[in-house]
C-alpha cells in the first residue's frame, strides 16, 4: 500500500507558514529609548485607548505619547503631580478598561501627564512653578534625542514634522524624472 506524502507535505507548509505568522505579534511596533512595544501590544494599547477615550485615535497617536512620555516625567519628576501606575489603572478602569497592557499604561500615563499640563488649576498651583518652568523649557531638540524608532507599517519618526508621519515605500513613489 502507498503512503501519500502530500498530506505531511501539506501539513509541514501550513507549520511553516503559521510559524511565519505567528511572529507578527512580536514584532517590534515601536521603541522609545531602548523601551521596546510589538506591533500587537501597540494595537492592543491603540484599543484600548480607543474604548476609554472620547474621540477614537490611531497607532500613530499612541506612538507619539509613548514617545512623549520620557520627557513629560522628567519635567513632573518630584512634584506632587507625578502619575502613579494605580492612578493611571484607575482611570482606564473607570473608561471601561479592565486589564490594560504594557503600552497602553504607558502611553495613557503620557496622556494623564498632557492633561495636567493643560489644567490650569495645576499649572497655576505655586508647588508646581518648578514643572511649569521645566516644561517651557522642552525644546523640539530635547524631543529629537528621544530615541523612537518606529515599524514601518506606521509610518516614521519625524519630530521636525509633527511626530509620526506617512512613509511611502519605494516601490510605490512615482518617477517623475520621465
Amino acid at each position: 500500500m502507498k503512503r501519500s506524502r502530500v498530506l505531511p507535505a501539506l501539513a509541514l507548509t501550513a507549520a511553516l507558514a503559521l510559524t511565519g505568522c505567528s511572529g507578527v505579534g512580536s514584532d517590534p511596533g515601536v521603541s522609545v529609548n531602548g523601551q521596546e512595544f510589538s506591533v500587537a501590544e501597540l494595537q492592543e494599547a491603540t484599543a484600548q485607548l480607543n474604548e476609554a477615550a472620547s474621540q477614537p485615535s490611531g497607532p500613530q497617536q499612541v506612538v507619539a505619547d509613548l514617545a512623549l512620555l520620557p520627557l513629560l516625567e522628567e519635567v513632573f519628576a518630584g512634584s506632587p503631580a507625578v502619575v502613579s501606575e494605580n492612578q493611571v489603572r484607575e482611570v482606564l478602569s473607570a473608561s471601561g478598561v479592565a486589564d490594560p497592557g504594557p503600552a497602553t499604561l504607558a502611553a495613557a500615563t503620557s496622556r494623564q501627564y498632557q492633561l495636567r499640563l493643560g489644567d490650569p488649576a495645576i499649572m497655576q498651583d505655586p508647588e508646581m512653578a518648578e514643572v511649569v518652568q521645566r516644561a517651557q523649557e522642552v525644546t523640539q531638540e530635547d524631543l529629537a534625542a528621544v530615541d523612537v524608532e518606529v515599524n514601518p507599517r506606521y509610518g516614521a519618526w519625524d519630530v521636525d514634522n509633527g511626530g509620526v508621519v506617512p512613509e511611502v515605500p519605494e516601490w510605490i513613489r512615482f518617477d517623475t524624472a520621465g
